[in-house]
């Protein structure tokens, strides 16, 4: 049962394939899980006392740990010592960080491998309790379940049919081992007839049930989703998605918009999120959640408020910034959310929503003009929205004054931000004579041609702050990062800036309608300015030569404008042009290779901090497992039928303490039924204790030696098959069993008399492929015998 718990273990693995990135995540979880199912399957053959079995798969869990994760500063590579330790806590601190910052698919550094593997092997000590100790291996299905659902709650995608398949197999087989091995418990079971073809029949006729209802069973899984639209395969994924982190009076958070939005970019489908009909000529932007807050790792959304005061009645107030509505005519937009698309708590929208139009209750946030609602609202959601557009020109932006009318600074900064970042900044702006012209020369330092857009980018090495990695040596990464990195510098540069995160304007179909999918998802900075209010910037790199965001556009006032002719190296301060700074060269052609390929361990997308996360911990260079591990595997399972047979027979004569006489003659008498199989010898189950004993002191394998003539085995041999022939007669028949005084002795003699019969060869087949082993070998009551009507 531990070997088959194992297996069904090691078969769940491949539900983590979708929402791990890399080749050899799994290893560390399949050698813990390994390790606790070996100590469990090797104590438990000595039949003591199985109480301590946990505690030692906790110590082999802690010992294996250091030189899987830590074995650069572990005593020589396998001990551990105060560094390793430090390096592990660190390690797991860092993989939680990853794994909550981060959507999926995460990449897999040392922290997240670890964490993976510590969660297997936490899942194998349960399962080994379960099946084994408990003897309920069906429980362990709510183990299952629950890795069953971590790609079903991360990944719109559900589960893959390889992984599931995988997993259900591991589950029934070891459903199949419990069965068997309680049957056997009951002793050798009776054939069903003399009639081989009655045998046969009643062979298929199981089969056939179980194919029945195996059917069944995948035929309603397969059309009661199809019945019930709510037990579609992304449920749980949308529940995740719309659930609020907390609710306290009027006052709401919402989940994290950049999770959101990494893991709609990195979805594997390019999914309908939207349609909409629109009067504008060219639409802008939908906004859907603005990010106002930055704590040196994440840009987060300040908590808005849902009160009678900020109810959705009419027109929406005006944008910060405007002292009057513009005279433009108002343009109407119907959206048609897809019903597919998980329940949208924050409507996305045009900027500036005049009027909204949707069925239940909604909120307009008054600083951000966000709408939101408290009720579930349902799928498919269906609202139309009125806009009036305000766009500024370059001239207007360039003779804004101070941001006077601005509720709020926006323009605040935590301490700790790496220097070179604010030289940097100071040396791309210097000159400037206005805000704007420094927003523009940010801009440009951008789309300039520095940087490479790229949805997988390379790690962060380890002790490198991710802004400044990003922005000074990499400059490789995705919206998020490029919308996070100039509002921080907007900050430094004193220009009041936030993170806006929606969708760009999408397609046009020939029907007229416009379709956003996922792929359009977008996060972008937003920049105060006074008397234009909040404008947006777009410094992610366009669509050119199959790089960059095709759907992102740069808008005509932050096109340049008085400082257009500014080139993105002429602002730079001489100080920032050190080592620290590089620029890309000619190689910096293969933006998309992983972290595992790159050397660096760590996946820094920046889903916390819009590249301005914090640092990442190197993982354990583990390319060496997959070779050593196919080695040692092949190497143990040539091996393993040998070091079974040895782990049998060990816990067999060490059973032999002298307590149960009865028991202890028939632990002995299958210790020698079994070595006379390993070794060609026939056993007969009609025969008695004593004929078997006459037999065996005839043994020979060698050819040309006849039972018939002088005994082969030694008379030290012989005596000892007596005795123990005598002790199982007595454990069989005998009111009060004894037996001689010291079986293990006798077994052991008699054992070797039995090999020193045969030849040498026969001798290292039965250490290397012990026949005892196959169930075909073992001796069965003949079908006379066991039909016979007494």
């Amino acid at each position: 049962m531990p070997l088959a718990s194992l297996v069904c273990l090691l078969a769940a693995l491949p539900l983590l394939d979708t929402v791990v990135r890399g080749g050899t995540w799994w290893v560390p979880a399949a050698v813990l899980t390994a390790a606790v199912a070996g100590i469990s399957a090797l104590y438990r053959l000595s039949g003591w006392n199985t109480l301590p079995v946990p505690f030692l798969q906790l110590f082999a869990v802690v010992f294996l740990s250091t030189p899987l994760f830590a074995p650069q500063d572990a005593f020589l590579g396998l001990l551990p010592s105060g560094d390793s330790v430090e390096h592990l806590v660190r390690a797991f601190g860092e993989g939680i960080a990853t794994i909550d910052g981060n959507p999926p698919p995460v990449a897999a550094s040392g922290g997240v491998t670890m964490i993976i593997a510590l969660v297997f092997a936490v899942f194998a000590m349960a399962s080994d309790f379960l099946a084994v100790t408990a003897r309920c291996p069906g429980m362990i299905g709510g183990l299952l379940l629950a890795l069953v659902a971590v790609p079903l709650v991360v990944d719109d995608g559900g589960v893959g049919a390889v992984a599931a398949v995988s997993c259900a197999v591991g589950f029934l087989l070891l459903l199949a081992v419990d069965v068997w091995v309680r049957g056997h418990e009951w002793g050798m079971r009776v054939p069903d007839g003399p009639d081989s073809s009655a045998r046969l029949v009643s062979g298929v006729r199981r089969v056939v049930t179980v194919s029945v209802a195996s059917a069944a069973a995948v035929l309603l899984a397969v059309t009661v989703p199809l019945a019930v639209p709510s037990l579609r395969s992304d449920v749980f994924y949308a529940m995740a998605d719309g659930a609020y982190i907390g609710v306290g009076g009027d006052v709401i958070t919402t989940t994290h918009p950049l999770v959101s939005l990494r893991r709609e970019l990195g979805a594997s489908s390019d999914r309908t999120v939207l349609t909409y009909r629109t009067d504008a000529e060219q639409p802008d932007y939908l906004r859907t959640y603005v990010l106002d807050e930055f704590d040196g790792e994440n840009w987060t959304m300040s908590p808005v408020s849902a009160s009678g005061d900020t109810l959705v009645s009419g027109e929406l107030p005006l944008p910060t910034g405007w002292d009057r509505e513009p005279s433009a005519d108002p343009v109407t937009t119907r959206i048609s959310l897809d019903s597919d698309t998980p329940r949208m708590d924050f409507l996305p929208l045009p900027y500036w929503a005049r009027a909204v139009d949707a069925p239940g209750e909604w909120y307009a946030d008054p600083d951000s003009l966000m709408v939101f609602t408290t009720d579930s609202p349902p799928t498919g959601l269906n609202f139309s929205v009125e806009t009036v557009d305000r766009t500024p020109s370059g001239d207007e932006l360039a003779a804004s004054g101070t941001p006077l009318s601005l509720p709020g600074d926006h323009r605040s900064l935590p301490g700790g931000l790496d220097p070179a970042v604010q030289a940097l900044t100071d040396g791309l702006v210097a000159g400037a004579e206005s805000p704007y012209e420094r927003a523009v020369a940010l801009q440009e330092y951008f789309t300039g041609g520095l940087f490479t857009y790229d949805l997988s980018p390379p790690g962060v090495p380890e002790g490198s702050d991710p802004l400044t990695h990003f922005l000074l040596e990499d400059r490789v990464g995705y919206c998020e990062q490029f919308a996070g990195a100039m509002a921080v510098m907007a900050r430094q540069a004193d220009i009041p800036s936030r993170v806006a995160v929606g969708y760009t304007a999408g397609e046009l179909q020939g029907d007229g309608r416009w379709s956003v999918s996922v792929g359009d998802a977008h996060a972008w900075p937003e920049l105060y300015f006074e008397g234009a209010g909040w404008v947006r910037f777009e410094p992610t790199p366009a669509a050119e030569g199959g790089t960059g965001q095709g759907s992102a556009t740069v808008p005509d006032y932050a096109s340049g404008g008085s400082t257009g002719e500014r080139s993105p190296e002429e602002p730079r301060d001489p100080a920032t042009e050190s080592p620290e700074a590089p620029e890309p060269t000619g190689d910096r052609e293969e933006p998309s290779e992983s972290p595992e390929a790159s050397g660096s361990p760590e996946d820094e997308d920046s889903g916390t901090a819009s590249a301005a996360g914090g640092g990442s911990a190197a993982g354990p260079d583990l390319s060496w497992l997959p070779a050593a591990g196919g080695t040692v595997g092949a190497l143990l399972l040539l091996a393993l039928p040998a070091l079974v047979r040895a782990l049998v027979r060990w816990s067999r004569t060490a059973s032999l303490r002298g307590g149960d006489p009865a028991a202890d003659a028939h632990t002995a008498w299958r210790e020698l039924r079994d070595t006379c199989l390993d070794l060609g010898g026939a056993w007969v189950l009609a025969e008695s204790p004593r004929a078997t004993a006459e037999r065996l002191a005839r043994f020979s394998t060698e050819t040309g030696r006849s039972g018939d003539g002088p005994p082969p085995v030694s008379a030290a041999a012989v005596a000892a098959l007596w005795r123990l022939a005598l002790a199982e007669e007595s454990a069989r028949y005998a009111p009060a069993p004894t037996g001689p005084a010291d079986l293990r002795e006798d077994l052991g003699t008699a054992c070797a008399g039995l090999a020193a019969a045969t030849g040498a060869g026969t001798r290292i087949r039965a250490i290397l492929l012990p026949r005892s082993l196959a169930p075909w070998r073992r001796p069965r009551p003949a079908p006379d015998l066991a039909t016979a009507t007494p």
